[in-house]
């Protein structure tokens, strides 16, 4: 079950990645997102657009830039997986299961992430995803997937990974508010 929510979250992250782009925000706010209910949020560089209408439950929001080039961020609060290492593994079946050949995974040095690199044939595309799990509070404690893909050209990599990095580097973690909390504004947003 918890594969097949993987599996769904790469899939959806692929398909946002084939979807129309958007217009709209030009400003930092409006290149920022941050959701209380997972504690995770993000800033995007300039030049790239925020969407937080995805249409998947666990992609909670999409930069898009006007090249075409997209990075989103999935986050699933209820994974088996230890560590980043272990959630790769368990996504490259459903990779693979969606024609995405996995090039490469190593370590990232931001907070013992994995990065996969990948290629999808038949689109012409390339992927990079940055794997996350985080401990988090909770009865019993549970851990949380955090995974930004970045989907672009083969040309367009260098100037995409660069503004990927960007993300990783403004990547804003934060206990996740539980459900029965109370807070004083809405989830997303800044």
């Amino acid at each position: 079950m918890k594969r097949l929510r993987l599996a769904a979250a790469c899939a959806a992250a692929l398909a946002l990645a084939a979807a129309a782009r958007s217009d709209g925000a030009t400003t930092n706010r409006e290149r920022r997102f941050f959701s209380a209910r997972a504690g995770v949020g993000l800033e995007g560089p300039p030049g790239w657009t925020l969407s937080v209408h995805t249409g998947y439950p666990t992609v909670l929001c999409l930069l898009v830039h006007p090249g075409g080039s997209r990075i989103s961020l999935a986050v699933d609060a209820a994974v088996t997986a230890r560590d980043a290492g272990a959630l790769a593994a368990e996504s490259r079946p459903g990779l693979a299961a969606q024609g995405i050949e996995v090039t490469a995974v190593s370590p990232s040095s931001f907070r013992g992430g994995v990065v996969l690199d990948a290629r999808v044939p038949r689109r012409g595309q390339v992927l990079r995803q940055l794997y996350l799990v985080r401990a988090i509070e909770g009865a019993p404690p549970a851990r949380q997937a955090i995974i930004l893909t970045l989907t672009t050209t083969p040309a367009d990599l260098p100037n995409a990974s660069a503004a990927l990095d960007w993300v990783i580097a403004r990547l804003d973690l934060t206990p996740p508010v539980r459900p029965d909390e109370k807070h004083d504004h809405p989830d997303g947003g800044l």
